[in-house]
């Protein structure tokens, strides 16, 4: 049996104005199953307003989207799911 890999992208802590560009590039070359936007040090403006740009750039694509630490913006955003640690919160509060 043959399984295809695929890529699990992670932001960098900050993100170069271009950034949408380079991530298209990116997917375009293929083989990424989810980019998981990972900055910490944004406010909740902020980091509303870069999930608003680059969400669509993912899921154009048939990419998971996923938010670092945040499910709640998750939900509200549309996202396709947050990854949360095992020490950032309990499963039944992200859930």
């Amino acid at each position: 049996m043959t399984s295809d890999c695929q890529l699990y992208l992670i932001t960098p802590p900050v993100l170069p104005d271009n950034f949408a560009d380079l991530l298209a590039a990116a997917l375009d070359a293929g083989g990424v199953a989810a980019v998981q936007l990972r900055l910490k040090d944004l406010s909740d403006g902020d980091l509303q307003k870069t999930i608003e740009r680059l969400r669509p750039v993912v899921q154009s694509r048939d990419v998971a989207f996923l938010i670092n630490d945040r499910p709640d913006l998750a939900v509200k955003l549309g996202c396709d799911g947050a990854h949360v640690g095992q020490t950032d919160m309990k499963a039944p509060a992200a859930r």
